[in-house]
């Protein structure tokens, strides 16, 4: 295959979309099949990227917390519709916000409601019970306790009556502790990076990591610029905290063999099984009818898409990706799609963030020229 018109579009993406650094990676059938990172790592563009940089992936992190559900599932020590109460007491009687006033919940928060945003959860890191917290734990609250503070504050609508893009994943992470019995990061490490074989992916990178980091980016839609900010990751809410929504930090090289596994019906390269094919099968599946997928079309403007299991799952043609494609993308631009039919993974990453183009054009036509590749 020829992945040249891959190339050239990689190494076109700072003029093209202002873009200064990325990295791309294709796997087929646990088979490397194409790597190119293109672009500088510092601000004033004079250093290349050399490959293996780190990157804060964001919510391509929700791929691995659904992961690491689903492994709970299967080891029957979590289900999908359990009351989340059942591991996280202090959400046993959630409020709802209705206008100037606060009433009880009329549906109970479920395990399946977090994974499918239907919680009813927002995703404002400012709140009162998260700023408050964090100042009193001295930036070191852990998971559990951020959590814990987070049930304070009352629901946006009842559970399982809308979608909304919201900190359920990280809510999830806190369940996948007390399911689990280990800290999110170490269950995630232990159980999934390791054996995949994956040493490149952590929850708080050191000075070696972070000096392997490009520089971060941010766009200012009014100003139609990008600008430099802090490598920072502001989803990491404290120095202890471990986001399963958005807190992984890794190479492109390791992360890529996680979705291989994913699009190998839960097997690694090396052999070692995550998931079992069933569960594969049941991420990739829409969970949403209804008033959640009109909420869904509407705010994601995903509109051939359903959600699966805290992941995008393809339901129509497009003319070039084929349905049953399944994945999810990140706040700084980082995209993972997973394509079972051709066991395909395809995994880019960035570092710009509140970039729109991202997801409405550099990603389809980053993917549409991979596909055509591959069907020429």
């Amino acid at each position: 295959m020829n992945f040249q018109p891959v190339t050239d579009f990689l190494d076109a993406v700072d003029e093209t979309f202002g873009v200064p650094a990325c990295e791309c990676e294709i796997w087929m059938d646990h088979r490397p099949l194409y790597r190119h990172t293109a672009g500088w790592l510092d601000r004033e563009r004079t250093v290349p990227l050399r490959g293996g940089e780190w990157y804060w992936i964001y919510s391509c992190t929700k791929l691995m917390t659904m992961t690491a559900a689903m492994q709970l599932v299967e080891a029957r020590k979590l289900r999908l519709d359990d009351p989340v109460c059942r591991y996280l007491p202090e959400y046993a009687h959630p409020t709802v916000r209705d206008g100037n006033t606060l009433r009880p919940a009329h549906t109970v928060l479920t395990v399946r409601h977090l994974m499918t945003m239907t919680g009813g959860f927002h995703y404002n890191q400012s709140c009162p019970a998260i700023v408050q917290t964090r100042a009193e734990s001295d930036n070191r609250a852990t998971t559990r306790e951020m959590i814990r503070a987070l049930a304070s504050e009352p629901l946006d609508f009842d559970p399982g009556t809308h979608f909304q893009y919201s900190l359920c994943h990280d809510v999830m992470g806190a369940v996948i502790e007390a399911a689990s019995g280990e800290r999110f990061s170490d269950y995630i490490q232990a159980h999934i990076a390791a054996p995949l074989g994956i040493s490149g992916i952590t929850f708080h990178p050191g000075a070696e990591e972070m000096a392997r980091m490009p520089a971060q980016w941010c766009y200012h839609d009014q100003k139609q610029i990008i600008f430099q900010v802090e490598r920072d990751n502001t989803h990491r809410l404290t120095e202890c905290y471990d986001s399963g929504g958005a807190g992984i930090c890794c190479r492109a090289e390791d992360y890529i063999p996680f979705l291989d596994a994913l699009a190998c019906g839960g097997v690694g390269a090396n052999g070692a099984r995550i998931l079992r094919p069933e569960s594969v099968a049941l991420l990739r599946t829409n969970q949403l009818t209804g008033v959640p997928m009109a909420d869904y079309h509407r705010t994601m403007k995903l509109p051939i898409e359903g959600y699966g299991l805290g992941m995008r799952v393809r339901l129509g043609e497009d003319g070039v990706i084929p349905p049953g494609e399944f994945g999810w993308d990140g706040a700084a631009g980082a995209n993972a799609s997973i394509e079972p039919k051709r066991r395909l993974s395809v995994f880019y990453v960035q570092h710009v963030l509140n970039y729109l183009p991202n997801y409405a054009d550099l990603h389809p036509r980053l993917m549409h020229t991979i596909y055509r590749c591959l069907d020429q």
